[in-house]
């Protein structure tokens, strides 16, 4: 595909959780149900991967440089020796419950969802870990809370549901970090696959990427998608810029897929870079020809 490549053929059971770390010149990512902590190296193409005790929903980096990763419902930092601490624990933990998908802001605070493993409707939540350990609930009632991020100036906080299909976006006081008129931004076609992992990019435009859509999804603003841009993986999961926004990273995922689908995208649980600016003027002039 025009300016998308697989850089790492790994076989993640579920790669999520991207973040570019300026720090190590590295992409950090999770193989979630494979209980890994990855750093690849795009100057060699080396992707190192760590062993933790249970699933990772989440590694996110502090201004410091230190990780923080969700394991199980816990919140654990990982010092520049390598030593890992357990700092804080999710307020509604309970067996059969993991944090999922996270980002940081510029106060160093940690915006994370929980999520019942079981999907059960309505039992997520969205919470904000601040940096002296205080938990706030800012929101619930989620089925399977997803992607987030925030707008470049900090003032809007978008949120997915991957379940329902469905993103979010809230107001934000980036000062106070308190939240308020949540609306639905876009409601996606489930035949276009699930909203999953969530970035947006310096335009302002959000990059969704499309759970059982084979793309990523590029929405404006107002709530459109404006582009598809087609992925050479089933179950792309999250997707990440480095350094600058010419690289984007993917990750993707082997889980649920039969044999059959395996070998029609063997691809599959691989990491993928797409040259941005390429593959949306790619479908721009691909879309300007349709009409």
């Amino acid at each position: 595909m025009n300016g998308v490549s697989v850089i790492f053929a790994g076989q993640a059971i579920l790669g999520e959780s991207p973040i570019w770390s300026r720090s190590r010149a590295r992409l950090l990512w999770v193989d979630t149900m494979g209980a890994s902590l990855n750093f690849f190296d795009p100057a060699t193409g080396r992707n190192f991967s760590h062993p933790m005790p249970a699933p990772l929903g989440f590694v996110a980096e502090k201004s410091s440089g230190e990780l923080l990763l969700g394991i199980g419902c816990h919140v654990e930092q990982i010092d520049a020796a390598g030593n890992r601490q357990r700092i804080a624990t999710a307020p509604h933990a309970q067996e059969g419950f993991r944090l999922n998908d996270a980002c940081m802001d510029s106060a160093d605070r940690l915006w994370v969802g929980l999520i019942d493993e079981d999907l059960k409707d309505g039992t997520g939540y969205l919470y904000r870990l601040d940096p002296d350990g205080r938990w706030h609930t800012l929101d619930s009632g989620f089925t399977l809370i997803n992607g987030m991020r925030f707008s470049r100036d900090g003032e809007i906080l978008y949120v997915t549901d991957s379940r329902r299909g469905e993103i979010y976006r809230y107001e934000c006081d980036p000062t106070s970090g308190n939240l308020s008129h949540r609306r639905v931004v876009i409601s996606i076609d489930p035949g276009k696959g699930k909203p999953d992992g969530l970035i947006v990019d310096q335009n302002g435009f959000l990059l969704s990427t499309l759970f059982d859509g084979a793309a990523i999804a590029r929405i404006s603003p107002e709530g459109e998608i404006a582009q598809l841009i087609p992925l050479p993986v089933q179950r792309p999961t999250s997707c990440a810029f480095g350094h600058n926004e010419q690289s984007l990273y993917v990750t993707s995922a082997r889980l649920g897929l039969s044999e059959r689908q395996l070998e029609h995208m063997p691809f599959s649980g691989a990491l993928l870079k797409i040259d941005y600016k390429r593959a949306i003027q790619q479908q721009a002039i691909q879309g300007k020809s349709l009409r």
